[in-house]
């Protein structure tokens, strides 16, 4: 079972890597015009500034906040991250997507943050103080 601490820690890293993908895709749509999904990337961008504001929670005792904020997080990430790009590819494939490996590593990234928010609503980890080392 995995410690809050290192929970917080790999929701840190989805949330840099979620940013690093947005920043790659804005840069790719001044670029080329074509960003590397339909994400809307500014709202998304500030969406997971405020996804990391609430991994501060646990920091500040606030155990209970924390778990419904990660609530709010899988219906974002888990179904408009992954079910959502799913269904989208279904519904019209690569079509929103500038190829299958911005697609894959699109869902792959929003599965990740999605598996780590749900050990988190769950309460699944060991609850040693936050700040232990």
């Amino acid at each position: 079972m995995i410690v809050l601490k290192n929970l917080v820690k790999l929701q840190g890293v989805f949330a840099i890597m979620s940013i690093a993908y947005l920043f790659v895709s804005l840069w790719r749509q001044q670029t080329t015009g074509e960003a590397l999904s339909a994400a809307a990337i500014v709202p998304s961008i500030l969406m997971f500034i405020v996804y990391s504001g609430c991994l501060l929670l646990p920091r500040l005792n606030r155990i209970a906040w924390y778990r419904v904020a990660m609530i709010v997080a899988i219906v974002l990430f888990g179904g408009g991250g992954v079910i959502g790009n799913v269904m989208r590819y279904f519904d019209s494939g690569l079509a929103d997507y500038a190829s299958f490996s911005a697609w894959a590593i699109a869902v792959a990234i929003n599965a990740f943050g999605t598996v780590l928010n749900t050990i988190a609503v769950f309460g699944l980890y060991k609850q040693r103080g936050v700040d232990d080392d």
